[in-house]
């Protein structure tokens, strides 16, 4: 083999070596890219306000329900994780008569963990009556839904069954639900569970 044909050969071989470190390169960015989360569902966290939580729950339950949904959040895609706020109505009495006055009190308790903008106002029990919400869920096209928050016995129940009603599949983990105690918690999610919604284990999560 000549001088010349050799540096040919030798160069091609330097290029062929370079297109492989460059598809290697790129290959890897792709797969950095695509990270799998231990939950790829829906979440929505709902009511979870520091009204709420120190109205309806004891300390030791508000701690509880927060380290759990804390938990999930941190299990899940973040552009899948949704907050819903809920308006709060007081009812007034003077010489004037009656007067339903609004306040919004819709600060998140300073424990939850706020990871995006997908915050939602909704302004009667079922959260899937709030119409922007719905928008989103379908531009995203959610199927697999965890709702998670306050209170099971009210916005809980009313939101899984128009989440039902809506063809969506519907999950509950019982240690990221707050309830008015541990044996009213339990009997709404037993009568949810016979309409048809899912009773997942936080440590048991799977996609």
């Amino acid at each position: 083999m000549n001088q010349k044909s050799f540096a040919q050969k030798a160069k091609t071989g330097s290029y062929k070596l370079m297109l492989l470190l460059i598809l290697i390169t790129c290959s890897f960015g792709v797969f950095s890219q695509e990270k799998k989360y231990e939950n790829e569902k829906f979440v929505i966290v709902l009511d979870v306000q520091q009204y709420w939580t120190d109205k309806a729950l004891s300390k030791k339950a508000a701690d509880g329900m927060l380290t759990a949904i804390n938990a999930l959040i941190e299990k899940s895609n973040p552009e899948k994780v949704i907050y819903v706020t809920s308006i709060h109505k007081v009812l007034s009495i003077s010489f004037k008569g009656f007067k339903v006055d609004t306040t919004l009190n819709n600060e998140f308790d300073r424990n939850l963990k706020i990871i995006n903008d997908n915050i939602f106002v909704k302004y009667e029990g079922d959260a899937f009556a709030t119409k922007a919400l719905t928008d989103f869920l379908d531009k995203n096209k959610a199927k697999e839904i965890i709702v998670t928050g306050l209170l099971a016995e009210k916005c809980v129940n009313a939101t899984t069954l128009g989440g039902l009603s809506k063809g969506y599949d519907i999950y509950l983990i019982p240690e990221a639900v707050g309830g008015k105690s541990d044996k009213s918690k339990a009997k709404v999610f037993e009568k949810l569970k016979e309409a048809g919604v899912k009773i997942l284990a936080l440590n048991d999560l799977k996609n």
